[in-house]
């Protein structure tokens, strides 16, 4: 009777860890080991129709993005290098990089452009208030209508939703780097790689 007793309390015991286990995965989805926020894309990837973007930041400028085969051919900043980048302002990560994006727009000037796509759907009145508040000299674009642009980068480049992401694209158009998440190096070691790469 004793060891039915053992018996019937480990199996208990597992079940509870199991249990236990799968409640922490089910409601931790969203995050990846190192604890980079992850955003939801169950898309359709038969709704990309074409590889053309067209943003709009929230100072309403328009951006128009025209990409073929690892080349982002971006009007009016042909001569520039710049780091498209999907954030969200909930991701800590994310909210870590601005100072650097900051300073790197401040240090390069004309010859560098920042287009940052907010994924987690603040508003525009939010954005405002963070580019304000942090001093922002970059692109914000609203990511609520970037579902094409999201499934794009889903189908071509296997991108998960992790954020943030950092496509460097290099005078020209060619895509020098694809980087997820945080990272141990800085943005601006980045930048160098990229200059040197050109």
């Amino acid at each position: 009777m004793q060891k039915q007793t053992k018996l019937i309390f480990l199996i208990l015991l597992l079940l509870m860890v199991l249990a236990g286990s799968f409640y922490f995965v089910t409601q931790n989805k969203n995050m990846t080991l190192d604890g980079t926020k992850v955003m939801d894309i169950t898309l359709d990837k038969s709704s990309i129709v074409s590889s053309d973007f067209l943003f709009e930041t929230v100072h309403k400028k328009k951006i128009e993005i025209d990409v073929e085969d690892k080349i982002f051919h971006i009007k009016g900043m042909e001569d520039k290098t710049v780091f498209l980048k999907v954030f969200g302002w909930d991701c800590k990560f994310c909210k870590k990089e601005i100072p650097e994006l900051v300073n790197l727009k401040k240090q390069l000037g004309d010859s560098f452009e920042v287009i940052a796509v907010e994924a987690q759907h603040f508003s525009k009145e939010d954005s405002l208030k963070y580019m304000k508040e942090y001093g922002i000299n970059y692109h914000i674009v609203p990511g609520a209508s970037q579902s094409k642009f999201y499934a794009y980068l889903q189908e071509k480049y296997g991108w998960t939703g992790i954020i943030p992401l950092t496509i460097v694209i290099s005078k020209g158009g060619d895509v020098l780097a694809f980087e997820l998440g945080s990272k141990s190096y800085s943005l601006s070691e980045l930048m160098k790689a990229a200059l040197l790469r050109e």
